[in-house]
């Protein structure tokens, strides 16, 4: 596999308080001969010295697994378009994050069987979505010499890829996630 590509970025500071971040990234991919171009964009409003809020939006392409290639059918990319929104403030003592997400995924490898044999890749007809929200509290103030962290997600995905018969949850897809650190 040879990946050939070529990524630009900008930082755009319109106001002092509205900052946008663009991009793409340019890839050619020998194991699919495909070429692809995945723009990314976000944007940042502070709204505070400690909190901002942003948007972000991108593409993002993936070569097929190694286990499905060589495929007896020409596979390409698959793609994910994210959107993001997120609302963070921070200080140097304590830290709150909470993000809304939505992905769409298209062109995801469906399997079937080929000549006798299971689990060989048969198309790019794939498809499915994920959204959620995500929360993350840190506190290094609140109980004296203890730094600790509270995360939170909550993840709804279905997708209909490799050999499932119709889009439903990935078992590597927990619905509830949660962490406590100390």
């Amino acid at each position: 596999e040879n990946i050939s590509s070529f990524f630009a970025e900008s930082d755009i500071y319109i106001t002092n308080n509205l900052a946008a971040k663009t991009g793409f990234r340019l890839e050619h991919s020998s194991t699919v001969d495909k070429t692809n171009i995945a723009p990314r964009l976000s944007l940042a409003y502070k709204l505070t010295k400690q909190a901002q809020v942003s948007l972000a939006y991108g593409i993002f392409y993936q070569d097929p697994e190694r286990r499905y290639l060589p495929s007896p059918n020409a596979l390409s990319f698959m793609k994910a378009t994210h959107y993001i929104a997120q609302f963070m403030k921070t200080s140097a003592v304590r830290s709150f994050r909470t993000e809304i997400f939505y992905k769409k995924y298209n062109d995801l490898v469906k399997t079937g069987f080929v000549n006798g044999r299971d689990g060989i890749a048969i198309n790019n007809n794939g498809f499915g979505d994920a959204k959620g929200i995500e929360f993350f509290w840190r506190d290094k103030k609140t109980i004296k010499n203890v730094d600790y962290w509270i995360s939170y997600s909550y993840l709804d995905t279905k997708r209909d890829f490799l050999n499932f018969p119709y889009a439903t949850r990935p078992n590597f897809a927990a619905k509830h996630t949660a962490s406590l650190v100390i």
